[in-house]
């Protein structure tokens, strides 16, 4: 997943590195079973799978930014996204931890 969002983002896609982010942390959550992948379920249902567990306020932040910039009529610039991949990063570390440790 990494190479695809290096290459989203030599392209300047920062909407579509924010995509492959999101994916990349459902992924982890899915494979750290604290939410279970289906290719229908809506993001309110990862929401409330996540409820209670220890990354759900930092995964509900991270949704509501993906939603706002995927299905948004805004254009993301270069600055406003380095002000978020860090938000997207930090989930995603901590999610892969999860399975380290699991």
């Amino acid at each position: 997943m990494e190479g695809f969002i290096r290459q989203a983002l030599a392209e300047k896609n920062y909407a579509l590195a924010v995509r492959l982010y999101y994916l990349a942390i459902l992924k982890e959550l899915s494979l750290s079973n604290q939410i279970k992948w289906k290719r229908d379920k809506t993001n309110r249902e990862y929401l409330r799978e996540m409820s209670g567990q220890k990354l759900a306020a930092k995964f509900r932040e991270t949704t509501l930014i993906f939603e706002r910039v995927w299905y948004g009529t805004g254009e993301l610039t270069e600055p406003i996204f380095q002000q978020l991949e860090p938000k997207f990063k930090t989930v995603l570390n901590e999610a892969t931890t999860q399975i380290r440790t699991i």
